[in-house]
């Protein structure tokens, strides 16, 4: 009897597009800086990069409130060390 595999193992992740690139490495340029950032200080592609899970957001508490922080992820740094050679975040 033939046995059925999932296609869904098999199917790779798509590359980055240039905008997505340019974004991460800006995001990662800011974070090695400790200036935070968030979507409106990045152009394009914010979102795209939060989907694949390169960036991702952590809430800090400073006294009663709460302040949400981005940061890029291994993922990310990983992504942009394909890319570029090395990552600096």
């Amino acid at each position: 009897m033939a046995r059925i595999i999932s296609i869904g193992k098999f199917i790779k992740e798509k590359p980055l597009t240039s905008l997505m690139a340019r974004t991460l490495k800006a995001a990662c340029e800011k974070q090695a800086r400790n200036e935070p950032f968030g979507q409106a200080d990045l152009d394009g592609s914010f979102m795209s990069l939060v989907q694949r899970s390169l960036i991702k957001a952590k809430t800090v508490l400073h006294g009663s409130e709460k302040e949400v922080s981005w940061f890029v992820t291994e993922k990310g740094m990983k992504a942009l060390a394909v890319l570029d050679g090395e990552a600096k975040c």
